[in-house]
């Protein structure tokens, strides 16, 4: 199904915490509209606090997204992608070294991103979001981006 809402198409500078996690499919569109009901109730609490008291993200998670993000995504020097989703919270250092170890075991060089995805660790379209973001000239690779870019377009140009 394709996925589109007003953020997907708004620059990640001027998103607000709940539309980049429910833009990298962290979140759904449900559950945020629960989520920012509770806000509206209690402004006190914080959107991150909401959802991670919920259950339904980690409090690293909405943590990284809400304090790091934006500038990650403005640095030059980028760190691989491993490193990000250990930050977000969105993969532990034994999963990262269990990938690592089976590329070099069965010399694969399958992406890390794709390996997490193929564990079940990581959503497909969460991992496409880091390289939209981290590394656009990369995510043109991505099959998945690609097939959905090419629905986008063909939406757009019917409409």
């Amino acid at each position: 199904m394709l996925h589109l809402h007003s953020s997907a198409h708004k620059p990640v500078e001027s998103q607000k915490l709940g539309e980049i996690l429910e833009t990298a499919y962290l979140i759904t569109p449900t559950q945020l509209e629960e989520a920012l009901r509770e806000q509206s109730d209690k402004p006190y609490k914080k959107l991150g606090e909401i959802i991670a008291a919920k259950g339904w993200l980690k409090q690293e998670t909405a943590d990284f997204f809400a304090g790091k993000w934006k500038s990650l995504i403005e640095q030059t020097h980028k760190q691989p992608l491993g490193y990000y989703l250990q930050q977000a919270g969105l993969l532990d250092q034994n999963q990262i070294e269990t990938i690592v170890s089976e590329q070099q075991e069965q010399r694969m060089w399958v992406r890390l991103g794709t390996m997490a995805v193929l564990k079940g660790w990581l959503a497909q379209t969460t991992v496409d979001y880091f390289l939209e973001n981290l590394y656009p000239e990369e995510a043109g690779r991505s099959p998945f981006l690609k097939a959905q870019n090419e629905r986008s377009k063909q939406f757009l140009e019917a409409v």
